[in-house]
């Protein structure tokens, strides 16, 4: 039995909070807890992880945010995987107490505020046909890939050339073989996991480190572009059979998720969508790439490929709402009283385009 059938062990490294101060994050200053698809960021890479075979699971993360991160997670993890949360205050302290959950075991490392746009199951066995190491995933983003001289598809020696990844083109995944974590307990960190000087440091060390491109990796850091692509991505991976059946005057098109609380009355509605518990829905438009949440409320207005976050409310905007966040408690409403004008309130950061 090769290996890779018996990978069941995986370390989610989270990152340090973010200095970015958009009106989603109003509830929290971690970055793997904004949610795409009604959930947080790191619950899907926990299922990512599952879904590749992992059981057990060390969630490492700096002690300002670990105990919101192990609340949040308890709540929403997925069945089936074990999770072991570990603070720590510098990144080799995390390594050395990841190292001690997983021992010899190979394993999955993945940044917790991050998804791929493809599975990992397939990075796995790869894994173990090259009798890797490591298996060190770069973004096909154009400059790094003409750098590295990869093209997609293809597995290079990370030490092919003298030739290494920088920092920004490496996605937040990377794949270590039996052992390959364990000597890595003294490593030099900066601020953060360094997954690139992580397989620089296996290679040095004379173990055979690969790099494969993948065609999309995305993470939160304060770019809201960034939290609706991940929204998408998830969106897309619905099941196509879930189009809910129409009542009450509704038009459903496409993969639907509604919560059996939400109410949905006299709109269309065209997935991929999914409406959390407790939403009220009537005479509006949701177009594809839409994630409602909890308690949410939208009556005469239309949107698409946005994100609405719980107990919003968007009334008769007179427009469509488009690739945009709404956050929690917001309100957006037409005035109708006179005289009439534009009334914000704009906090710093904020964007708001007039159209």
């Amino acid at each position: 039995m090769r290996w890779f059938h018996v990978l069941s062990k995986g370390v989610v490294v989270v990152p340090n909070t973010t200095r970015w101060t958009g009106p989603w994050l109003s509830a929290t200053r971690a970055t793997s807890l904004q949610r795409v698809a009604n959930r947080p960021i790191v619950c899907h890479v926990l299922d990512a992880l599952l879904e590749a075979g992992v059981a057990e699971v060390a969630v490492v993360a700096p002690p300002d945010v670990a105990d919101e991160v192990a609340v949040c997670i308890d709540s929403e993890r997925p069945e089936g995987v074990e999770i072991r949360h570990l603070a720590h205050e510098r990144p080799g302290d995390a390594l050395l107490a990841a190292a001690e959950l997983v021992g010899d075991a190979p394993c999955i490392l993945h940044r917790a505020d991050g998804l791929l746009g493809q599975p990992l199951s397939s990075f796995v066995e790869m894994l173990s046909e090259e009798t890797s190491d490591a298996l060190l995933l770069v973004q096909d983003d154009g400059r790094e890939i003409k750098r590295l001289r990869l093209v997609p598809q293809r597995l290079l020696s990370a030490t092919e050339d003298g030739l290494t990844p920088a920092p920004g083109g490496v996605a937040g995944v990377c794949l270590l073989g039996p052992s390959a974590l364990r000597r890595l307990t003294n490593l030099e960190c900066s601020a953060e996991l360094d997954f690139a000087a992580m397989a620089q440091q296996l290679a040095r060390d004379g173990g055979r480190v690969h790099m494969r491109v993948v065609r999309k990796w995305r993470h939160f850091a304060g770019d809201a572009l960034d939290l609706l692509d991940m929204n998408r991505t998830m969106l897309d991976a619905l099941d196509p059979e879930l189009t809910a059946p129409a009542s009450d005057g509704n038009r459903f098109e496409g993969p639907i998720v509604i919560h059996p609380t939400a109410c949905v009355t006299s709109s269309v509605i065209i997935g991929p969508v999914m409406i959390g518990a407790d939403a009220l829905i009537a005479d509006s438009y949701i177009g594809p790439h839409t994630s409602i949440a909890e308690r949410v409320r939208i009556e005469g207005a239309e949107l698409e490929r946005s994100i609405v976050l719980a107990d919003a409310s968007v009334l008769h905007v007179g427009g469509r709402l488009v690739a945009s966040i709404v956050g929690r408690q917001a309100r957006i409403f037409r005035d109708f009283s006179m005289p009439r004008a534009l009334r914000l309130q704009v906090g710093d950061g904020d964007e708001v385009a007039l159209c």
